[in-house]
């Protein structure tokens, strides 16, 4: 019950107060993600790297110690899948170039392992499809952010397109770092998870953005700061709820996903909980410093609506 008075009472948190700790804390996180890319650079995955992708069965569970001990010398990753143990996935990445040289392997693995396993499923992606990928990968992921921003100029003033770009690129850099700094696989489901978040990400700060501009024309006497707090407060029942609700799916899709799905889930929940808080405190500040009220208020002056045409 204390739970549900929470979200139907009005609170006064003073988010606006602590912008400076919250500043320093993204500066921090961002300039550690981008320090970690640039060093430590990603792991991928086969879909980048190529290489070589099988999987095989068992007619009995696999030991997955005893397994490792046979193919040690070959430079493979395994990966049990399934839920019975009978199924394992060999991964040998940046090999496999040609045919030739994929059936080579597949034969080197059949030899180590014997009659015992029976290959399901044997796919190749070469080197150069894989770069390519990072290169449409990477533009993809700046077009929508490009995008994003264009539609929100559109939409409300220059501010707020900046501070959507800026949550943005804060959320987006920060969720790449984690894989980075902890080597976690990043694939294109990866990918996946962050044009999703982008979303997620992005609709989150509008809705706030849109009660804070119609906040500004019913409070016109009352000081941005006071006016960010007073918003924000408004919008943080929806926010808690939204994620909350979001956060216990990517939980459950997590914990009973399987090996598919992990990545995806772990990519949005740990996004979604960094853009919880770059829209409270990166998106919202970033009005106070540049000061939209006065934006607004040139262009009632110049009677010019938002999308930028003469009334």
């Amino acid at each position: 019950m204390r739970l549900i008075n929470f979200f139907r009472k009005e609170t006064h948190i003073n988010f606006i107060g602590a912008r400076k700790v919250a500043f320093a804390v993204s500066i921090v996180m961002c300039l550690a993600s981008i320090v970690s890319v640039c060093t430590k650079g990603m792991n991928f995955g086969i879909d980048f790297k190529g290489g070589v992708l099988m999987e095989l069965q068992a007619e009995e569970q696999i030991d997955m110690k005893s397994l490792r001990d046979k193919l040690g010398d070959l430079n493979v990753d395994l990966q049990p899948i399934g839920e019975k143990g009978t199924e394992v996935l060999i991964t040998a990445l940046g090999k496999g170039s040609t045919e030739a040289e994929q059936m080579n392997i597949k034969n080197v693995i059949s030899e180590k392992l014997g009659e015992d396993f029976t290959f399901r499923r044997v796919e190749m992606v070469g080197p150069r499809v894989g770069a390519e990928l990072i290169r449409n990968c990477i533009l993809a992921v700046i077009l929508a952010a490009v995008m994003i921003t264009v539609y929100v100029w559109t939409r409300f003033e220059w501010e707020f397109a900046f501070g959507t770009l800026l949550s943005l690129a804060h959320d987006i850099i920060i969720a790449v770092g984690l894989f980075s700094i902890f080597q976690l696989d990043f694939d294109m489901t990866i990918i996946a998870g962050l044009m999703t978040l982008a979303g997620f990400s992005v609709n989150d700060t509008i809705v706030s953005y849109d009660r804070m501009r119609e906040n500004l024309g019913k409070y016109k006497k009352m000081p941005i700061d006071e006016m960010i707090n007073k918003t924000t407060n408004e919008m943080l029942p929806r926010t808690l709820l939204t994620g909350m609700a979001t956060i216990i799916m990517l939980v459950i899709m997590l914990i009973m996903g399987g090996s598919v799905l992990q990545g995806f889930a772990l990519v949005m929940l740990w996004g979604i909980l960094v853009g919880t808080y770059s829209s409270i405190y990166v998106a919202m500040p970033v009005l106070l410093f540049l000061d939209v009220r006065k934006t607004m208020e040139s262009h009632k002056a110049e009677n010019v609506n938002p999308f930028g045409n003469v009334q």
